[in-house]
Order: C-alpha cells, then sequence, then structure tokens
C-alpha cells in the first residue's frame, strides 16, 4: 500500500509523491459539465478535504499547468469532454485564507495582505507582458510589496483577473479556500466587523458581475455572507452539509472507507471505524470524517496505535472554533443544558437548522447553536429528509468523547479538584463513606448547572470528571447480558470499576434504588467482559442519587 499522507492539503504534491489518494475528482465532472452557479460555496467541517478539493480545483484548470501526469489514472480523465474543455484551459486566482487572523484587525490586515503577495509573487511573469498597461502593473507592484491600502489591496483578486484576461485571452476562475476562517477567528473580538467587511468587499469585487471573472469557487464552514451590504455576496449557490447535491464529493463515503481499509489489510477494523467516525448524514448519503480515518489507519500501520487506549479523537482537536462555541453556551440556560444532556445519551433532539447563519448571529439563541455544529459537523441529522424541525444527534463516539471533554472542561472550573481527586482515589481504595463525601461536594458545587436532575445529569459528571482525568470511560456499553451505566479502565490494563447509577426523586427512595443497582450488576454479570479482558481489580459499585445526596456501596462479587 502507498504511504499515508495525511496532512497534505495540496492536490499536486500528494500525486507527485504518488501517496495514497481516494479518488474524488468526479466532482469536478459534477460542477463543469453543468456550470449554472457562478458563484458556489462548498461548505463542509474542518478535515473533510475542503483545502485538498479546492487544490484539485487549481490544479486542473489552471492554464498555467501541465497537469496530465498528475490526473493520471483518475476517473475524470473519463471525461473526455470536461478534459479537453477545462483542463489547463483557464487562469486561475487561487487564495487560502486560513492564515488570515490575527490578535486586532492591523494584524489580520497585515495576513491578508501577505496572502495576497504571495498570489502577486506566483504570477510575477505578467509584469512582463506588454498587453498590461503601465499603470495596472503600478498597482500590481504595491500589492506585491505590501503598500496598497486597505482598499486596493481588498480589490486584489478583480485586478489580478482583469490582469489575467488580458494575457491569455480568457476569463478567470477565482478559487478562495477557507473563506471564513477571518470571520470565526474573530468572532468576539472588537475586531470582527472590520473583519468581516473586509472579506465581503473582496467577495464583492469578484462575485458581482464581471467579464474578467469565469466563475468563483468557495469553501468553508458556513454561509455567514448572506444578506450582505456588498453587492455580489447575496448570489452564492450554497451547498452545505444539509445538501443532497455534492454530499459525497467532500469527505468519505462507506465505499471510500472499506475501500481504504481493504488495501491496507485492516478489513477487520471496519467495525469499528464505523462506530468512532461514521454517522454523518450529508444529504441522503453517510459519510465519514477523512482525518479521523486516515489517521486511525495510519496509526496502526506505522505502529503507534495504542491497542489498550483504543480510537482517539484526531479531528476535534482540529477545530478550536467550534469547541470554543461548545463552552460559550455550556451551561448558560436549563434549556441548553438538558439538550446536552439528551445527546450525550445518545438521543436526539428537535431542531431547526438555519443554513444561512452568520458569525455573529450565533450566541443570538440556542437554536443557532444547534445550527452552526451541525454545520461544523458535532451535530448530525438522522433522516434524509429535510423537514422544518430536524432531529440531531452526536454522529460518532469520536465526537462524543469530545462533548465529554467539555463537560469535564466546564465542571473543572467550579469544582475544586480536591473533591475530584478524593472521588476517584477512594473509589479506587474502596472507601465508600470518603468517596460519599466528595461526591456531595460536587454536587453542591454543581447543582445550579442543572435546571432539574435526571439519572443521566449524575452519569455525565461522573463521566465527564474520569473522561478528564485520563481514563477511558465505557459509557452504556454492553457487557454480560446488559448495558452498564459506567466502566471505568484504568490504562495500565490493571484495575476497572463498574458504576450502575439510580436517581431517586424523594430521598427515603435512595436505599431500595442502591439495592436495585446493586442486584442489577450481579444478574446482568456486568463485570464479565472485564474479566475476559484481563483485568485483575475489578471493582463494582451501585450508586444512588436524590438532588445533591448521593449515596455509594461496594458490590460483591458473585
Amino acid at each position: 500500500m502507498k504511504a499515508i499522507n495525511k496532512t497534505c492539503d495540496s492536490f499536486r504534491k500528494l500525486r507527485e509523491s504518488d501517496s495514497y489518494y481516494i479518488d474524488k475528482t468526479m466532482i469536478l465532472n459534477e460542477y463543469l459539465s453543468k456550470p449554472s452557479d457562478n458563484v458556489i460555496l462548498f461548505a463542509r467541517p474542518r478535515r473533510f478535504g475542503k483545502s485538498l478539493t479546492m487544490t484539485m480545483f487549481r490544479d486542473f484548470l489552471d492554464i498555467r499547468q501541465d497537469s496530465k501526469e498528475i490526473f493520471k489514472g483518475l476517473k475524470i480523465m473519463e471525461c473526455q469532454d470536461i478534459v479537453d474543455n477545462y483542463m489547463n484551459q483557464y487562469p486561475v486566482v487561487f487564495l487560502s485564507l486560513k492564515a488570515v487572523f490575527g490578535n486586532n484587525f492591523n494584524d489580520v490586515f497585515r495576513n491578508f495582505q501577505i496572502a495576497i503577495s504571495n498570489i502577486c509573487i506566483e504570477m510575477n511573469d505578467l509584469l512582463d507582458s506588454d498587453k498590461i498597461i503601465a499603470s495596472t502593473k503600478r498597482f500590481f507592484e504595491r500589492l506585491l510589496d505590501r503598500m496598497a491600502e486597505q482598499p486596493d489591496t481588498e480589490q486584489s483578486l478583480a485586478l489580478f483577473c482583469q490582469m489575467l484576461k488580458k494575457r491569455y485571452g480568457k476569463p478567470a476562475y477565482v478559487i478562495i479556500d477557507e473563506y471564513d476562517v477571518p470571520m470565526a477567528k474573530a468572532l468576539g473580538t472588537e475586531h470582527y466587523d472590520r473583519t468581516r467587511d473586509m472579506i465581503e468587499h473582496m467577495l464583492s469585487h469578484v462575485c458581482k458581475t464581471n467579464d474578467d471573472v469565469k466563475a468563483v469557487i468557495l469553501s468553508g464552514c458556513l454561509y455567514t455572507v448572506k444578506n450582505s451590504i456588498y453587492t455580489g455576496v447575496n448570489n452564492i449557490s450554497h451547498y452545505s452539509v444539509l445538501s443532497p447535491k455534492y454530499a459525497t464529493s467532500i469527505g468519505f463515503t462507506d465505499g471510500d472507507v472499506r475501500k481504504l481499509l481493504g488495501d491496507a489489510g485492516l478489513e477487520d477494523r471496519y467495525d469499528t471505524v464505523e462506530e468512532w467516525y461514521d454517522g454523518y448524514l450529508f444529504g441522503r448519503d453517510k459519510m465519514y470524517c477523512p482525518w479521523d480515518v486516515l489517521c486511525y489507519v495510519s496509526s496502526i500501520l506505522d505502529g503507534t496505535y495504542d491497542e489498550d487506549q483504543g480510537p482517539q479523537s484526531h479531528w476535534v482537536n482540529t477545530s478550536e472554533v467550534s469547541l470554543s462555541l461548545i463552552r460559550s453556551f455550556f451551561g448558560k440556560t436549563a434549556g441548553v443544558n438538558e439538550s446536552f444532556e439528551q445527546l450525550l445519551a445518545g438521543k436526539t433532539i428537535d431542531c431547526v437548522v438555519n443554513e444561512y447563519l452568520t458569525y455573529h448571529s450565533i450566541h443570538e439563541s440556542g437554536e443557532n447553536l444547534w445550527s452552526v455544529l451541525v454545520e461544523t459537523g458535532y451535530l448530525t441529522k438522522t433522516i434524509k429528509g429535510r423537514p422544518l424541525l430536524m432531529p440531531l444527534k452526536i454522529p460518532n463516539r469520536s465526537v462524543q468523547l469530545a462533548f465529554r471533554i467539555e463537560v469535564w472542561n466546564f465542571f473543572r472550573d467550579k469544582v475544586e479538584n480536591a473533591y475530584v481527586r478524593d472521588l476517584v482515589s477512594a473509589l479506587w481504595a474502596g472507601e465508600t463513606n470518603r468517596a460519599e463525601d466528595a461526591l456531595n461536594q460536587i454536587l453542591e458545587a454543581t447543582l445550579s448547572f442543572y435546571h432539574e436532575y435526571h439519572e443521566y445529569s449524575y452519569h455525565l459528571i461522573l463521566d465527564g470528571f474520569f473522561t478528564g482525568m485520563g481514563y477511558r470511560v465505557l459509557s452504556e456499553i454492553e457487557t454480560g447480558y446488559g448495558r452498564s451505566d459506567l466502566i471505568i479502565l484504568d490504562l495500565a490494563r490493571q484495575r476497572c470499576m463498574v458504576l450502575e447509577l439510580k436517581h431517586e426523586k424523594e430521598e427515603k427512595g435512595m436505599k431500595a434504588a442502591l439495592k436495585e443497582a446493586s442486584s442489577q450488576i450481579i444478574k446482568k454479570k456486568y463485570e464479565s467482559r472485564l474479566k475476559y479482558e484481563g483485568y485483575v481489580h475489578r471493582l463494582q459499585y451501585a450508586m444512588a442519587f436524590c438532588d445533591k445526596k448521593s449515596l455509594i456501596v461496594p458490590v460483591e462479587k458473585k
């Protein structure tokens, strides 16, 4: 099998290095065979392959390249009309905005100038063309030297298209990768409005009717420029994770994953990959996160995979903007808290998803939070259609772990770490009285988080604490003859504990609830799986809760 280069987002570099590649070139045929969209946005979560797709468009279209070799053997080469009419037939302006951010607007603008200057360096030979007048060349040189003022810099893409049209006699494709990163990074800062206006003004110059522009192709997470004051920005054709069109073009399909695992000789890992990295429904199609799947397969092939620790959430750590959104809503209102509980319990919530959400309106309502989490990959719809009220869920184990870690982060700010350490050490030591005291202190500190306690409220707190402290937590997983609430595994694979939780509305029912939980652990043989897996030190606890009071008893092995 060819080497997996999971970090490369340049199509040409990936192909020239002879790295492993899942063929996604038919998006070129889908788009170019019916080019009715003058301005198009492919909206997908981070790490789903947007940049690789954008550079593939560039390398296929760019008249300044010879791309036959890097597309050799790929599906698009079977589409002869598309190859004849488009392959290396048009000038291209390619801009990535993924590095355009900063601590203030001056930094943002400076990084924007650098990105534009880099384009000038790539097209510096245009200064030698006698078809381009001197004043235009002087404008170009100011951009190259990073000396142009903001209004001129915002018009730079339109200038490049004009120069390319003069030089080659054909209008240019404008391809902008991660167009919304500057707005996402500036969210919540004083320079957000100026950053948004700068990007929208730039887009306006190329998105409005312009004879120098063949088409504009954008990639990003959100359609954040709807109802802009700038002419031309409102005519973007938007294809999000809810759109059936292009649904399978960016990201891995089930067939893609099966092929990858087959090529790697890992067919027996399919169920694990499906459980951890599948679960997305784009349009009407089942999809996987490519980054997670490639990282997982690569770790097995290079020997860095830890069987004791199990699969990891590779993708969630790459999207700090989305994580900050979760943190900003977490614990604010009873409705949002309860919905988080339902999601973490594996249930669905119903929401009206707004595909046209702008970054500055995200915090206006809880509904907006769920919408942006759908667009950024933290939630997915559960049905193929697009009803007004859409059922949403956490797509897979990888994303669920991200939510659980955020629960830990939230509670960690509210609870003394000493209480958490006491709880954990007391449970491992079998000291139930000390464990009860620590847990009651924790409940006292976190009670205000919930409008009303449910069994899963306590489940969520314990899950978050153990996950945050680095233990492997199995939540409601099948074992013995049923599903235990929580299984805590020490990564050294020497000790583990089973926790069965019960909630009572009245304190007088707590002792009976303890007996029920204890009986359930024994009758359903929850520890059988752990014994089979070689855990020597196995602890079992029944826990009963009523408001901020807890009772804990050890369950003896039978």
